[in-house]
Protein backbone atom coordinates (compact mmCIF):
# COMPACT_ATOMS: atom_id res chain seq x y z
CA UNK A 1 0.00 0.00 0.00
CA UNK A 2 1.33 3.63 -0.83
CA UNK A 3 0.52 6.59 0.74
CA UNK A 4 -2.29 7.67 -1.64
CA UNK A 5 -3.67 4.47 -1.15
CA UNK A 6 -4.03 4.57 2.58
CA UNK A 7 -5.00 8.26 2.38
CA UNK A 8 -8.10 7.23 0.60
CA UNK A 9 -8.90 4.43 3.11
CA UNK A 10 -8.43 6.49 6.12
CA UNK A 11 -10.33 9.49 4.54
CA UNK A 12 -13.18 6.83 3.27
CA UNK A 13 -16.29 7.11 5.17
CA UNK A 14 -18.09 3.85 6.41
CA UNK A 15 -15.87 1.54 7.14
CA UNK A 16 -17.37 -1.33 9.65
CA UNK A 17 -16.20 -3.83 12.22
CA UNK A 18 -19.20 -6.46 12.70
CA UNK A 19 -17.53 -8.65 15.08
CA UNK A 20 -16.27 -8.06 18.52
CA UNK A 21 -13.69 -6.25 20.14
CA UNK A 22 -12.36 -8.99 22.88
CA UNK A 23 -9.33 -9.10 24.67
CA UNK A 24 -8.11 -12.79 25.33
CA UNK A 25 -5.09 -14.13 27.02
CA UNK A 26 -1.86 -14.83 25.28
CA UNK A 27 -0.87 -17.69 25.10
CA UNK A 28 2.58 -16.20 25.01
CA UNK A 29 2.95 -13.75 27.71
CA UNK A 30 0.92 -14.58 30.25
CA UNK A 31 0.27 -10.50 31.52
CA UNK A 32 -0.78 -9.59 28.35
CA UNK A 33 -4.16 -9.68 26.70
CA UNK A 34 -4.93 -9.87 22.96
CA UNK A 35 -7.57 -9.15 20.23
CA UNK A 36 -7.57 -11.67 17.67
CA UNK A 37 -7.57 -10.30 14.13
CA UNK A 38 -10.88 -8.97 13.18
CA UNK A 39 -11.74 -7.75 10.26
CA UNK A 40 -12.78 -3.62 9.10
CA UNK A 41 -14.92 -4.01 5.80
CA UNK A 42 -14.35 -0.86 3.36
CA UNK A 43 -15.93 -0.02 0.34
CA UNK A 44 -12.56 -0.29 -1.26
CA UNK A 45 -12.36 -3.58 -0.98
CA UNK A 46 -8.86 -4.07 1.64
CA UNK A 47 -8.05 -6.93 3.85
CA UNK A 48 -8.07 -4.41 6.22
CA UNK A 49 -7.35 -6.12 9.71
CA UNK A 50 -7.33 -4.85 13.42
CA UNK A 51 -5.42 -6.75 16.20
CA UNK A 52 -4.20 -5.29 18.81
CA UNK A 53 -3.26 -5.76 22.85
CA UNK A 54 -3.48 -5.03 26.14
CA UNK A 55 -1.45 -4.84 29.91
CA UNK A 56 -3.66 -4.51 32.67
CA UNK A 57 -0.87 -3.91 35.18
CA UNK A 58 1.16 -1.14 33.44
CA UNK A 59 -1.56 -0.33 31.80
CA UNK A 60 -1.01 -0.31 28.29
CA UNK A 61 -3.34 -0.66 25.13
CA UNK A 62 -2.42 -1.14 20.97
CA UNK A 63 -5.05 -0.97 18.44
CA UNK A 64 -2.92 -2.29 15.06
CA UNK A 65 -4.27 -1.94 11.34
CA UNK A 66 -2.94 -3.74 8.59
CA UNK A 67 -3.59 -4.91 5.06
CA UNK A 68 -4.37 -8.66 5.88
CA UNK A 69 -2.13 -11.30 7.55
CA UNK A 70 1.10 -10.81 6.23
CA UNK A 71 0.93 -7.25 4.55
CA UNK A 72 1.99 -5.50 7.16
CA UNK A 73 0.90 -2.35 9.26
CA UNK A 74 -0.20 0.61 8.08
CA UNK A 75 -1.80 2.53 11.35
CA UNK A 76 -1.26 1.65 14.74
CA UNK A 77 -2.19 3.70 18.18
CA UNK A 78 -0.66 3.45 20.94
CA UNK A 79 -1.20 4.60 24.59
CA UNK A 80 1.22 4.81 27.28
CA UNK A 81 3.64 1.67 25.76
CA UNK A 82 7.22 2.06 24.83
CA UNK A 83 8.59 5.59 24.50
CA UNK A 84 8.92 6.57 20.55
CA UNK A 85 11.56 9.55 20.53
CA UNK A 86 9.70 12.92 20.57
CA UNK A 87 6.47 11.10 20.19
CA UNK A 88 6.58 9.90 23.83
CA UNK A 89 4.82 6.56 25.43
CA UNK A 90 0.94 7.63 23.67
CA UNK A 91 1.38 7.98 20.04
CA UNK A 92 0.41 7.24 16.50
CA UNK A 93 1.76 5.39 13.71
CA UNK A 94 0.77 5.67 10.11
CA UNK A 95 1.98 5.19 6.77
CA UNK A 96 4.22 8.02 5.72
CA UNK A 97 6.04 6.56 2.91
CA UNK A 98 5.32 3.17 0.44
CA UNK A 99 8.14 1.39 2.53
CA UNK A 100 6.19 1.73 6.28
CA UNK A 101 4.23 -1.28 5.76
CA UNK A 102 7.58 -3.24 5.44
CA UNK A 103 9.43 -1.47 8.06
CA UNK A 104 6.67 -1.35 11.05
CA UNK A 105 5.56 2.07 10.13
CA UNK A 106 8.22 3.81 11.82
CA UNK A 107 7.25 7.80 12.58
CA UNK A 108 4.70 8.59 15.42
CA UNK A 109 2.98 11.56 16.28
CA UNK A 110 1.96 12.63 19.58
CA UNK A 111 -1.35 11.40 21.22
CA UNK A 112 -1.38 13.26 24.42
CA UNK A 113 -5.11 13.23 23.98
CA UNK A 114 -5.31 9.63 24.84
CA UNK A 115 -4.72 8.44 28.45
CA UNK A 116 -5.53 5.62 30.23
CA UNK A 117 -5.21 7.32 33.51
CA UNK A 118 -8.44 9.19 32.41
CA UNK A 119 -10.25 7.24 29.94
CA UNK A 120 -11.01 3.72 29.48
CA UNK A 121 -10.17 1.09 26.92
CA UNK A 122 -13.54 1.65 25.84
CA UNK A 123 -13.40 5.43 25.61
CA UNK A 124 -9.69 5.07 23.47
CA UNK A 125 -11.75 2.63 20.73
CA UNK A 126 -14.53 5.36 20.51
CA UNK A 127 -11.98 7.70 19.68
CA UNK A 128 -10.34 5.36 17.48
CA UNK A 129 -13.47 4.71 15.53
CA UNK A 130 -14.81 8.22 15.11
CA UNK A 131 -11.61 9.48 13.89
CA UNK A 132 -11.16 6.91 11.31
CA UNK A 133 -15.16 6.93 9.99
CA UNK A 134 -14.92 3.51 11.73
CA UNK A 135 -18.80 2.12 12.37
CA UNK A 136 -18.51 -0.70 14.80
CA UNK A 137 -21.50 -2.62 15.44
CA UNK A 138 -20.05 -5.40 17.08
CA UNK A 139 -19.97 -5.57 21.38
CA UNK A 140 -16.57 -3.81 22.78
CA UNK A 141 -16.14 -5.71 25.54
CA UNK A 142 -14.16 -3.98 28.11
CA UNK A 143 -10.60 -5.54 29.05
CA UNK A 144 -10.33 -4.43 32.43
Amino acid sequence: MNRQEFEALRDLPDKLIVDDIVFVPSTKISTTLILEPVKVLNALGYDVVLHGSYIPDIPTIRFNFSIGSEGGAICRVEVNSTVHGRAGRTHKHSLQQDSCPRKNIPSAVPRTDLDLITQTPRDIWETICREANIKHEGRFIDPQ
